[in-house]
């Protein structure tokens, strides 16, 4: 076998594992700030207090 190019092969995989990867991250990361940004959460949901809500 010709072990410089399956080790060539083979870092160049790694590369791509590792570049695909970085890329989905970055795409999940759009795509959920993409969807906040279309779906604002109603004035019930952002956090505002009610009476029941609060604990003394």
């Amino acid at each position: 076998m010709n072990w410089p190019v399956l080790i060539v092969v083979g870092i160049l995989l790694l590369g791509l594992i590792a570049f695909l990867i970085r890329r989905n991250v970055k795409d999940e990361k759009q795509f959920e700030q993409q969807a906040n940004e279309d779906y604002h959460k109603s004035k019930n949901e952002e956090g505002d207090a009610q009476g029941d809500d609060i604990t003394h």
